[in-house]
């Protein structure tokens, strides 16, 4: 390992994919700098070769696809998606999840989608609602383009984003009219990591649950996508005081390995995944039924 890094900022996405293909190993991808360097400033990451893609315009941008998608650059700030009109608009439970992100206006201004996806840290705010959306995302790795849910890449990590392949933009479907939404999340301080967070999607039909997404974060190494369990409790049912304590029973049972940190210790935490998962249907179930 080299004591100076290198450093090289290509100028097309083509040529920044092509260069982490050369690189037999020890090249790190670079845009905001929100969860690299950390890192690096601690000890746990030596890249020898950074390479910038801040500069790739390529990568900025929130666009309406062919198909009808809202295509988001990944190198779009959160506040970007605080304040985008068709985001606002469209994926409005997006925008808000974006208000909530820890860090103050300095991580606002400066965290990228693309990045904060692409670190897949269990206390981040932006990928619960995306799964919720049942987003999609799109990469490129060599000459080679993946476009695949973003379920399928936050379960396998072979992808080698950030080091080997480059996330290029999220793609998701508009929100249908009269979709109740809500994101909720527990925490000690305005900009602070939650200790429980739950996004939440709510169809309603005569008053009644007629289908449901729920997303559940910040409580296990990994996002809880609780719809099914919420779904086999909740469709064709009032959302009522009792369907609330249920469904808070079921997804608390969800939570195998409950995370123990600043944030709160694990038994805590998995009692909090059902609050959270419940005060998130209840909010979303309330926007549903004004719509």
């Amino acid at each position: 390992m080299s004591l100076y890094p290198s450093f090289a900022r290509p100028r097309t996405l083509a040529d920044a994919a092509t260069l982490l293909a050369s690189l037999a190993s020890g090249g790190v991808v670079i845009a905001g700098g929100q969860e690299l360097m950390p890192s690096i400033n601690q000890g746990v990451l030596a890249p020898e070769v950074y390479v910038d893609i801040g500069g790739l315009a390529e990568l900025r941008g929130i666009t309406e696809t062919p198909e009808g998608r809202v295509g988001i650059g990944a190198l779009t700030v959160h506040r970007e998606l605080q304040t985008d009109p068709r985001v606002r608009a469209q994926l409005p439970l997006l925008a808000h999840a974006a208000t909530r992100a820890g860090g103050g206006r300095q991580v606002h201004n400066r965290g990228t989608i693309g990045g904060n996806l692409v670190a897949q840290h269990p206390l981040y705010d932006i990928a619960p609602p995306l799964l919720a959306l049942e987003a999609e995302v799109e990469w490129v790795k060599g000459r080679e383009t993946v476009r695949q849910p973003l379920a399928a890449m936050l379960a396998d990590s072979r992808h080698g984003l950030g080091s080997e392949a480059i996330l290029t933009r999220v793609l998701v479907v508009p929100m249908a009219d009269g979709l109740g939404w809500a994101y909720e999340k527990l925490k000690a301080s305005g900009g602070a990591y939650g200790s429980a967070n739950a996004a939440a999607l709510v169809k309603l039909k005569e008053g009644r649950v007629a289908a449901v997404r729920l997303v559940v974060g910040a409580v296990a190494d990994r996002l809880i996508d609780a719809s099914e369990a919420a779904a086999a409790l909740l469709v064709g049912r009032r959302f009522d005081a009792e369907a609330g304590a249920a469904l808070a029973g079921a997804v608390s049972a969800l939570v195998a390995a409950p995370l123990s940190d600043a944030q709160g210790p694990g038994p805590w935490r998995q009692a909090m995944a059902g609050v959270v998962a419940q005060r998130a249907l209840a909010a979303a179930v309330a926007r549903a039924g004004r719509g």
